[in-house]
C-alpha cells in the first residue's frame, strides 16, 4: 500500500503579509487529502524589518538575525496550529518550509530565500524540507514556478483545457492541458499584488485594498498603461519568473498620477491585458480561467480580466470548492513529500529546467542530484 504523507506547507510571500499554513495529507501524487488551514500576520515593526533586507544594503549580521526572527514565526505558527488542533508533532511526517524570497535573479544564477531549516526544525521536532528552488536555478530553470505540479493534480477532474492563476505579489499561470506531467506548461505573467499593496500601504496606510473598493472607484489611464504594456518584460516568452523589484522602475509613472484611485484602476486594467497576452504563449485558450491567491479577492482584479480575457471563463478556485488562501501552502506541502520520495517538482515546460536534470529521468542513486528540496532532520 503507498504511504500517506501529512505534510504542513508553510508560505511567506511576496506580499510580505504574514504566513499561511496548510496540512495535507498525500502520496505526492493523485491522493491529497486537504486537511486544516492557518494563518497569521506580521506585525508591522517585523515587515518594516524584513522590508529593509530587500529594498537596502543590509549587513549580513541583520540579514541573519531578521532570518531567525521570520523562522521563529513560522515555528509558532506550527506549534499552535498543532497544539489547537490536538495533533501530536510525531503524526507530521514533513514541514515545507519554504522560507521568504529576498532575492532572485535566475539569469544571473542566484536565488535567495531566507529561513532558517536547522532552527525550525529543532523547535518544531518536524523534519523539514526547505530550498526549494535553489537547485532548479543551478539546473538551467527559472527557480519558479513550482506549484504547477500540484495544480495538475488537485484540478484534474477539470474540463481541459484549463489555466490556474495565481495572483499573489507575482502573478504566475499554469496551463492544464494533456495527461503527462510533463505537458504542463506555466510561468510568471507579470506583477500581481505587490505594487498595488504598496500603494496603498503610502497613500492610505493599509495593507491593501479590501475587495478592490478603492480601485473600483477610480479611472483608468488606458494612454499611459497602453504604453507600457507595450515594454519586452509582458511580451518575452517562457520561460520566465519575475521578482517584485522587476516592475518598480516600469510601473512608477503610475504611482505619480494625481489621483491613487485612478492608479489602483490601472494597476487593475494592466494585470488582465498582461494576463491577455499571457495567453497568447499557450498551446491553445483554455476554456477558463481559475482564480487562486490573494487577488482573486480582488473585484477590480477580477473584473478587469473577465472583461478583456474574451471566451475564457474566469472564476476563482472558491466557487469550485476550493479554499484560494490554502493552494500555495499546500503545494508546497505536496512538494516536498514529492521531493523525499524522489518525485520531480519541476519540468521544462514549467520552470525551463534542462532535460536530463528532472528526477522522473533518472536512476533512485541519481535522484538525490536533481530537482527537489532539501531535508533536515529534526
Amino acid at each position: 500500500m503507498t504511504k500517506l504523507y501529512k505534510a504542513i506547507g508553510l508560505m511567506s510571500g511576496t506580499s510580505m503579509d504574514g504566513i499561511d499554513l496548510a496540512l495535507i495529507e498525500s502520496d505526492g501524487k493523485t491522493v491529497i487529502n486537504r486537511k486544516n488551514f492557518d494563518y497569521t500576520a506580521y506585525q508591522n515593526d517585523f515587515k518594516s524589518r524584513l522590508s529593509h533586507l530587500i529594498y537596502n544594503n543590509p549587513k549580513l549580521s541583520e540579514i541573519k538575525a531578521v532570518e531567525n526572527e521570520l523562522t521563529m514565526h513560522h515555528a509558532n505558527l506550527v506549534n499552535n496550529f498543532l497544539q489547537q488542533n490536538q495533533i501530536n508533532p510525531q503524526e507530521i511526517d514533513l514541514i515545507a518550509f519554504h522560507g521568504h524570497t529576498i532575492f532572485h535573479s535566475p539569469e544571473n544564477g542566484s536565488t535567495w530565500q531566507i529561513g532558517n531549516p536547522h532552527l525550525l526544525a529543532h523547535k518544531t521536532g518536524i523534519n523539514v524540507v526547505a530550498d526549494f528552488r535553489t537547485r532548479d536555478v543551478v539546473m538551467g530553470g527559472q527557480g519558479a514556478p513550482l506549484v504547477p505540479i500540484y495544480h495538475y493534480y488537485l484540478f484534474h477532474q477539470q474540463p481541459r483545457p484549463c489555466a490556474v492563476l495565481n495572483i499573489g505579489g507575482i502573478s504566475n499561470i499554469t496551463y492544464l492541458r494533456g495527461d503527462k506531467e510533463d505537458e504542463i506548461e506555466a510561468f510568471d505573467t507579470c506583477f500581481g499584488n505587490a505594487p498595488l499593496d504598496d500603494l496603498v500601504k503610502e497613500k492610505f496606510n493599509c495593507d491593501f485594498d479590501e475587495d478592490g473598493k478603492i480601485a473600483k472607484r477610480g479611472q483608468i489611464d488606458f494612454i499611459l498603461a497602453d504604453r507600457i504594456l507595450q515594454n519586452e518584460i509582458f511580451h518575452k516568452k517562457p520561460p520566465k519568473s519575475f521578482d517584485r523589484d522587476d516592475f518598480s522602475m516600469l510601473l512608477a509613472p503610475i504611482n505619480s498620477l494625481k489621483n491613487p484611485e485612478d492608479s489602483l484602476a490601472t494597476y487593475a486594467y494592466m494585470h488582465a491585458r498582461a494576463i491577455q497576452i499571457s495567453l497568447e504563449f499557450l498551446s491553445d485558450k483554455p476554456r477558463s480561467l481559475l482564480v487562486c491567491g490573494g487577488g482573486r479577492k480582488n473585484v477590480a482584479l477580477m473584473d478587469e480580466m473577465k472583461k478583456w480575457l474574451n471566451g475564457v471563463e474566469v472564476k476563482t478556485v472558491d466557487e469550485i470548492g476550493f479554499n484560494g488562501d490554502a493552494i500555495e501552502a499546500e503545494a508546497f506541502a505536496f512538494l516536498a513529500i514529492r521531493s523525499v520520495i524522489g518525485l520531480p517538482i519541476s519540468f521544462q515546460k514549467t520552470t525551463g529546467v534542462l532535460p536530463g536534470n528532472n528526477s522522473a529521468l533518472v536512476s533512485p542513486q541519481q535522484r538525490s542530484f536533481s530537482c527537489g528540496g532539501v531535508f533536515y532532520r529534526a
